[in-house]
């Protein structure tokens, strides 16, 4: 699953993700997230930190929300406003990784290939 509200940031992923032929949902915000994240499996979850240009934090909380309803997802952290102690933060949520914008699309295609690989030996799921 992607969750990001910036129109450019989700067209260069879906190019990504196309490009390796993921199967992904797109959610533009925390609520459609919770909801696609309660009736769908996914091996990975790649969210933003914030949301609608405001200096909050949802994508930060997501991560413990991901991490209750689907503790195997791995959650990838991305944001434009990173900090160490974000980082520490995002980490004991729960997230897998966490990146500072800007970010190679090679290095989050690297980490999706990987992890699709051992999400697909542990329960055969292919949905991202």
């Amino acid at each position: 699953m992607l969750v990001d509200d910036e129109p450019a940031i989700v067209f260069a992923y879906q190019r990504l993700l196309n490009s390796e032929c993921f199967l992904y949902d797109v959610c533009e915000n925390i609520e459609d997230a919770t909801a696609f994240l309660s009736a769908n499996d996914y091996f990975a979850v790649i969210s933003d930190v914030r949301f609608a240009g405001s200096d909050n934090e949802d994508g930060l909380f997501f991560v413990s929300e991901v991490k209750k309803v689907q503790p195997r997802a791995k959650v990838i952290l991305v944001t434009g406003y990173g900090s160490s102690d974000l980082e520490m933060s995002a980490r004991l949520l729960g997230a897998s990784h966490y990146f500072e914008k800007p970010i190679k699309p090679s290095l989050i295609l690297s980490l999706l290939r990987e992890l699709h690989l051992t999400a697909h030996g542990q329960d055969g799921s292919n949905g991202f």
